[in-house]
This record gives structure tokens, C-alpha cells and sequence, in this order.
């Protein structure tokens, strides 16, 4: 899930501000009121009341029709219920009215990013990282990490998440997300390390534990594998992880007896088909070269198709078994 920062947009409601009337004329400070309205609107919508929302939203707007984070609000709300092309629009107005707004451009980078523009997203997101004074900078590189991730590029995206640990070491999202790049890329060291470090950070839990479970199953290791299910049984009985691993686990298990299974078959039907040679010497006959290979003269001569013994060559190549 994208994560959007709106450090202008979630302003605690300054005290001491006058109460506002529908005439921004009788409004001391439109701006601080804008503020509040945004504040209010954004606390509306992060409830899904967005009948209250929009309407503070427009308000704000109302009092500051320059006010960039006021777009950007709009912007987001827009977004929120699908109205796509207007939250471009609401988009663009906020970052022409604040071109250096750090927060707008990561945001618009996510919002790009989720409608498919990948190139025109990552400009947007380098721009938010590029300013000394942007403070969710390792947001960016994650919000980076998913958009690369979502092309396909899992390189690009395991070098962002490291880029965002290295701003924010202790980052959870961006630990996880780590781990699990690194599992679905066999690099198996990698992921149990970073599985470490997120646990130091939030502690063992059913996702951290669940991709052990993971990794040690793309090792081929069922003993370690069923070892963590066996934890997760136990803690977390029913929890949704518990269940997928039960059933990965057998799917595991089932499909190594298939292989096992089908090698045992390959070797049954590499035996049928493997003659066993024997080049006759001076003096041999088909009835001794029976009783050395337990056969029957019947079986050596049907194998050759001999009609007569009495006239078979020395050095013949005689098939005298099958293993």
C-alpha cells in the first residue's frame, strides 16, 4: 500500500484562531483557517466520512485558493473516491502553486506510479529526495521500491528498500518488504538477516515467523520448514498465516513424494530397457551363457532372434539380460 506524506496537511488546530464564518472577510487569518478546515477535512477522510471531508476540504480552499497543501487535500480526496482525472488536476494546480514542495512531489510520484507511469513517477520522487530539507526521505525510496517492484524490476526495488534502511534503519515496512524480496529471489542469507532486524525492531510475530517458514521451504529444508509451522501452530492457532503454512507445507511435502515417486519410476523403467550384453567366445553355447545369467536359452534366443544354434559366431554381441 502507498504511503503518502502530508506533513502541511495534518496541522494540529491552531489554538486562539477566531471561529470561522462563511465571509472570509470577517476571517483575521484566512490561511490559519484554511489550515484548520484542511486539518479537519483530512481527519474526515482518514474516517471515510467524505461527505464532511469534501466539504471542509472545499472550505479550505475557500479561505486560501493559492494554499498548495489545500489542493494537495483535494487531490488526495479525489483519489481517495476514484475521480482520478480530478485529483491530476487538483495535482498539478498544488505543485505549480509550490513547485519545491517536497511532500506534493512524493505524493504525485505515488499517484503517477499507481496509474502506470513509471518514469514520470520516479522524476517526481528523485525531486522530493533531492530537498536538504525533505525529513521522509526513506518514505520516497520505499514509495520508489514498490513502483520498481510493480514493473517488475525486484533489483531496482531491493537497492531502494536498502537505500530507505540506510535513512531509517529501524523502518518496519521497509524491512518486511526486504525480507521478502530477498526470500522470492532465493537469497536466503540475505532474507533471515533482514528477517533478524525487523524482529529486533517490532519483535517475532506470525509475518516474521511465517517467512522463516518461507525461506526455509524455498531451501528445501522440510525438517526447519515444519519446525517453524510447529511454532506457528502453537502461538497463533488460526491465524491466517497458520493456515497458509499448513497448507504450503503439504504441498511441499505431497509434491517431493511425487518426485520421489516418479524417480523410483524412471529407475523401474531404466532397468526394463537396459540390455545386458555378452560377446561369445570359443566353446560357448546358449545353454551355459543361461545358467551364468540365470535366464533361459528360450529368452537368449528370443532377445537375438536366433532361429538355429548350431551355427552362431565367435565374437557375437549376444543380449543375454536386461537390469
Amino acid at each position: 500500500m502507498w504511503k503518502f506524506v502530508f506533513l502541511a496537511m495534518w496541522l494540529v488546530v491552531l489554538s486562539g484562531c477566531q471561529t470561522v464564518s462563511h465571509s472570509t472577510q470577517s476571517i483575521p487569518d484566512p490561511l490559519a483557517a484554511a489550515k484548520n478546515r484542511l486539518a479537519l477535512g483530512l481527519t474526515y477522510l482518514k474516517s471515510n466520512n467524505f461527505i464532511q471531508a469534501k466539504y471542509n476540504l472545499d472550505k479550505a480552499l475557500d479561505f486560501a485558493p493559492r494554499f498548495a497543501d489545500a489542493h494537495f487535500g483535494i487531490a488526495y480526496y479525489h483519489q481517495q473516491v476514484g475521480e482520478l482525472a480530478l485529483a491530476e488536476d487538483s495535482y498539478q494546480v498544488a505543485l505549480n502553486l509550490d513547485e519545491s514542495n517536497p511532500d506534493i512531489a512524493n505524493s504525485y510520484g505515488a499517484f503517477l506510479c499507481s496509474q502506470g507511469h513509471y518514469v514520470d513517477a520516479q522524476t517526481y520522487f528523485f525531486k522530493a529526495i533531492k530537498n536538504q530539507n525533505y525529513l521522509s526521505t526513506a518514505q520516497t525510496y520505499e514509495n520508489l521500491a514498490l513502483c520498481s517492484q510493480s514493473q517488475g524490476d525486484i533489483f531496482a526495488a531491493i537497492d531502494y528498500l536498502n537505500k530507505a534502511l540506510n535513512h531509517e534503519p529501524t523502518r518496519q515496512q521497509s524491512l518486511y518488504l526486504l525480507a521478502e524480496l530477498y526470500a522470492s529471489q532465493n537469497q536466503h542469507d540475505q532474507a533471515l538477516q533482514t528477517i533478524k532486524s525487523y524482529e529486533r525492531v517490532v519483535g517475532p510475530n506470525p509475518d516474521s515467523m511465517f517467512l522463516s517458514f518461507d525461506v526455509a521451504l524455498s531451501q528445501g529444508n522440510e525438517q526447519k520448514a515444519r519446525g517453524w509451522y510447529n511454532v506457528l501452530s502453537s502461538r497463533y492457532t488460526g491465524h491466517p498465516n497458520t493456515l497458509v503454512a499448513e497448507n504450503k507445507l503439504a504441498e511441499f511435502v505431497g509434491h517431493r513424494q511425487q518426485q520421489k515417486d516418479r524417480t523410483n519410476a524412471q529407475k523401474t523403467s531404466d532397468k526394463i530397457i537396459k540390455p545386458v550384453y555378452h560377446t561369445l567366445k570359443y566353446g560357448e553355447t546358449l545353454y551355459r551363457l543361461s545358467r551364468i545369467y540365470n535366464v533361459s536359452v528360450f529368452d537368449i534366443m528370443t532377445w537375438n532372434t536366433i532361429a538355429q544354434t548350431d551355427s552362431l559366431p565367435i565374437g557375437m554381441q549376444l543380449i543375454v539380460s536386461y537390469q
